[in-house]
């Protein structure tokens, strides 16, 4: 993925997405992490950090969360719990070079688009609701900007199809 005048390879692409939520989630306090997702619920692009690159470059990292597959009542526990099952899943395949498998996201029209949908997913289950959280990166075109979009998925399309067993 270009930024800027650099370019990443998906493994720094992983790594630093695993910085990021870690450092938006984890590494603050609880009252801060919850203020974060309180936004993001509230369909707020959130700004989490800035990166800095030799020559004086530097990228905004921002924040938005896609809610419209979720299944059940949203709070911070459930969102937490699925942050920890896509860390877990990320690290994971980051623990193996060149493992984690990356998609080039299509607009409406089947063309590809910047968006960069990692292959590692949270799946999670509170009572009868079962969820999966992924992310993508989009890099703007127009300025040093790369938003960091959480999204759930929706879980059917990860069921496996138990037919021929007995």
């Amino acid at each position: 993925m270009a930024l800027g005048n650099s370019t990443m390879t998906y493994d720094q692409l992983g790594q630093l997405t695993a910085h990021l939520l870690n450092k938006a989630f984890f590494e603050t306090t609880r009252t801060v992490s919850k203020g974060v997702f309180r936004r993001l619920v509230d369909g707020e692009v959130v700004p989490i950090t800035q990166l800095e690159f030799e020559g004086d470059e530097t990228v905004q990292l921002n924040m938005k969360l896609h809610m419209s597959a979720y299944r059940g009542d949203i709070n911070y526990t459930r969102f937490r719990d699925g942050l920890v099952a896509l860390l877990k899943e990320l690290l994971t395949a980051l623990s193996k070079e060149g493992a984690l498998k990356t998609f080039t996201a299509n607009d409406a029209n089947g063309v590809a688009t910047d968006t960069r949908l990692l292959g590692a997913s949270g799946p999670t289950q509170h009572g009868e609701d079962i969820n999966v959280l992924m992310v993508a990166m989009t890099p703007s075109k127009s300025e040093p900007k790369i938003v960091v979009e959480l999204m759930y998925m929706d879980p059917d399309q990860f069921a496996s199809d138990k037919r021929g067993e007995s």
